[in-house]
């Protein structure tokens, strides 16, 4: 006989789900059950190369957004580095490899960030999901469901390219982020993001952000070429989220490992991020998911499992 679990059973766990991870790491969200019927936003941040500053954006705007009051969880998706703990020079203990593999909590593997922010590291632990039997992953994905209801934001740190590994995680999302600069190639491996996009997730709304540009007209010419050809070719919109200046402060945090939105809070990079991450919150054009966290990591299983 097939067990059936009713609504109010799913309810209750989790609430004892969100209740035990409050308990374990009193700093994640103090008021997490007030928060049962508003899903996180999840934004999945890519580029169409690598060396482009993605994963140092990604932490900053992290940084930020905790700063404006908002609880925010990073998930590293890079399936080779782990560059988001390098990043914040955070060795972490648990990744999800080990949560899949094993008997830990949920929030054993939550990690706590510089300014507030939490992060998991992900790595080879979402490709051996993609190996589970139907009924370990489900069991998975619900325990992973709870995340929607502890976070505001969730930034999903993605690979550099266009592999079948990075597009499952920029297929699956609603949101992206695309981070560009002014070299001819980065330009063009970011229009062959939004073709992909385009072909098989046109719903996503994706925004752009033009990284080490010498100034706001260079930034506004990337945009403009991107934003061009997308409009004539893709027949899609795109959503110029701003710039970060070229700045030394941002080299010496990743060699520091601490993220230059915390050692050097009044650089020109550091203010850029602010700028930002006002546009993120004032943004509201995007699509509310009742099943958040759940849908996003169904695609991927499915993804990950047909290519097995």
């Amino acid at each position: 006989m097939v067990e059936t679990v009713t609504a109010f059973d799913q309810a209750d766990r989790l609430r004892k789900i969100v209740s035990g991870l409050r308990e374990k790491s009193d700093s994640i969200i103090d008021q997490a059950a007030k928060k049962i019927n508003k899903k996180a936003r999840l934004i999945a941040v890519t580029s169409g190369k690598g060396g482009v500053g993605k994963t140092s954006l990604t932490v900053n705007m992290a940084i930020q957004l905790s700063r404006s009051g908002y609880r925010v969880i990073v998930i590293d998706g890079d399936l080779g580095l782990a560059n988001v703990e390098v990043m914040m020079g955070i060795v972490p203990k648990y990744s999800m490899y080990e949560f899949i593999n094993s008997n830990l909590h949920l929030s054993d593997i939550i990690a706590d960030g510089p300014s507030g922010i939490k992060f998991i590291s992900g790595g080879t632990g979402i490709v051996e999901m993609a190996r589970l039997e139907k009924k370990k992953f489900d069991k998975i994905l619900f325990t992973m469901s709870a995340l929607d209801n502890y976070a505001d934001f969730i930034l999903v740190d993605t690979g550099a390219g266009i592999s079948n590994s990075v597009t499952s995680f920029v297929l699956a999302a609603n949101e992206v982020i695309l981070i560009t600069n002014a070299e001819p190639t980065s330009i063009t491996d970011a229009y062959a993001i939004l073709k992909i996009i385009s072909l098989h997730n046109e719903d996503c709304k994706v925004r752009v952000i033009a990284n080490m540009v010498d100034n706001s007209k260079e930034a506004e010419d990337i945009f403009t070429r991107i934003n061009t050809a997308a409009k004539r070719f893709l027949k899609k919109d795109i959503i110029n989220l701003g710039y970060l200046p070229r700045d030394a402060a941002v080299s010496k945090a990743i060699k520091l490992q601490i993220p230059f939105a915390v050692s050097f809070p009044k650089s020109t990079a550091a203010k850029g991020i602010e700028e930002i991450v006002k546009r993120i919150i004032a943004d509201t054009e995007f699509r509310q998911d009742p099943e958040g966290v759940k849908r996003f990591l169904s695609k991927i299983y499915i993804s990950f499992s047909s290519s097995l």
